[in-house]
C-alpha cells in the first residue's frame, strides 16, 4: 500500500486562513452577544420610544457625530504637518473620512482605518514614514486622552455607583489609569527616554536603517511642545463625543441620562469595546453599557434602544465617506497633494524607493 507524500500548504495560505478564521470568530462573538442581549428587549416598550424620537435631538445627535469625525481629521493634520505640510485641511478631513467609512468594515477594529490612510497617502508624493508616524502620534496622543477620561470616568463611576463592591472596583481601575497615563505621559516628554531609546536602536545597524528615518520624525515632535499639548487638548475634547452621545440620545427618546451616568459610563464602554474579541466592538459595545445602566438603576429596554439609536446616528454620520471612496474610486475628487489618483493600492517598489 502506497501513500502519497503530503505538500505543506504555504505559509501565505495558512496566515490567510488563519486571518479568515479570526474573523470568522470575532463575527461569531459579535453575533451571539447581540442576539441574547435583544432576545431579553421588551420590543413593544422599545417601539414606543422609538416613534417618540425628537427629530431635533436626533439631529444634534448625528451633528455631534460628524463633528467628531471632522475634529479627529483636524488634529491628525495638525501631527502631520509637523513633517510634512502639502496636506491641505479638506484633503486631510476628506481622507480621514473615508477611512473611517471603508475601515469601519474592516475586521482589524481601529487598525482599519489606519491602513486605509496610509494606503490613500503612500501614492500621493507623501513619504511612507511620515504617514506612518503621525498616526502612530494620533494614536499615541489618543491613548493618554482615552486614560484621561478612564480615570475621569471611573471616578464618577465610584462616587454614583450604588454597589461598595463596583465602587471599590472603579476607584482600583481609575488609580491603574491613572498610574498608566502618568507613565505614558513621560515617556512621551522627559528626553532622557527618548535618547535612551535612540541609543538602543543604533545598537543594530540592520534595525537602525530599517527604522532610522521614522525615528527621525518622531524626534521632530520633541521640541514641539505647543503642538503636543493642543493636540492633547483636543483628543480629549473628542473623547468626550460618547458622553454627549448619550447625554443627547437619551433626551431624543425621552428618557434623559444625568450628565454624571454619562460621563460614568461612556469611557468605560469604550474601553471594553475595543477588547480584540468582537467584530468592531459590535456586542462588547452594547452589552457593557447595558449591564452599566442596569446596576445603575436604568431600565434595560430603554438602554438597549438608545445603544440602538446612537449606533444608527454614528452609522449615518460616516456615510459622507462613502459618497468620497465612490468618487475616487471612479476618479473624482482628487485631492490637492501630489498625485490624485483615488485608487486604493500599494505603491509599486519604484514609488516606494523613490521616497
Amino acid at each position: 500500500m502506497s501513500t502519497s507524500p503530503v505538500t505543506p500548504a504555504p505559509a501565505a495560505e495558512v496566515s490567510t486562513a488563519a486571518r479568515t478564521l479570526r474573523v470568522g470568530l470575532k463575527i461569531d462573538v459579535s453575533a451571539a452577544v447581540l442576539a441574547l442581549l435583544f432576545s431579553k428587549v421588551d420590543w413593544g416598550r422599545a417601539a414606543a420610544l422609538l416613534v417618540g424620537v425628537h427629530p431635533l435631538a436626533l439631529v444634534a445627535l448625528l451633528a455631534i457625530y460628524s463633528a467628531d469625525r471632522v475634529l479627529m481629521a483636524l488634529k491628525w493634520h495638525q501631527l502631520l504637518h509637523v513633517l510634512d505640510t502639502r496636506l491641505s485641511r479638506p484633503a486631510a478631513i476628506r481622507v480621514y473620512y473615508e477611512s473611517s467609512f471603508v475601515g469601519f468594515a474592516m475586521p482589524l477594529g481601529g487598525l482599519g482605518p489606519d491602513i486605509v490612510r496610509y494606503l490613500r497617502l503612500r501614492g500621493r508624493a507623501i513619504p511612507s514614514h511620515v504617514t506612518l508616524v503621525s498616526i502612530l502620534m494620533e494614536r499615541y496622543i489618543g491613548l493618554l486622552a482615552t486614560l484621561t477620561l478612564v480615570v475621569v470616568g471611573f471616578a464618577a463611576l465610584a462616587a454614583i455607583a450604588p454597589e461598595p463592591a463596583l465602587a471599590r472596583f472603579a476607584r482600583l481601575t481609575a488609580g491603574g489609569a491613572l498610574a498608566a497615563a502618568v507613565a505614558a505621559g513621560l515617556a512621551l516628554l522627559v528626553p532622557g527616554l527618548r535618547r535612551t531609546a535612540r541609543r538602543l536602536l543604533s545598537r543594530s545597524r540592520r534595525i537602525e536603517s530599517l527604522l532610522g528615518k521614522h525615528a527621525a520624525a518622531v524626534g521632530a515632535y520633541s521640541s514641539r511642545h505647543g503642538v503636543l499639548a493642543v493636540n492633547f487638548a483636543l483628543s480629549v475634547l473628542e473623547q468626550t463625543t460618547p458622553i454627549w452621545s448619550y447625554w443627547i440620545g437619551s433626551r431624543a427618546l425621552g428618557t434623559p441620562l444625568p450628565l454624571a451616568v454619562c460621563v460614568a459610563v461612556a469611557p468605560v464602554v469604550v474601553v471594553v469595546s475595543r477588547l480584540p474579541i468582537s467584530f468592531g466592538g459590535i456586542g462588547l459595545r452594547e452589552g457593557s453599557a447595558a449591564a452599566l445602566l442596569v446596576a445603575l438603576g436604568y431600565d434595560y429596554s430603554e438602554s438597549m434602544v438608545l445603544l440602538m439609536l446612537m449606533f444608527f446616528a454614528f452609522f449615518v454620520s460616516l456615510l459622507p465617506g462613502a459618497v468620497i471612496f465612490k468618487r475616487s474610486a471612479s476618479g473624482g475628487g482628487g485631492d490637492e497633494v501630489g498625485n490624485a489618483s483615488g485608487s486604493l493600492r500599494v505603491a509599486a517598489p519604484e514609488e516606494e524607493r523613490s521616497f
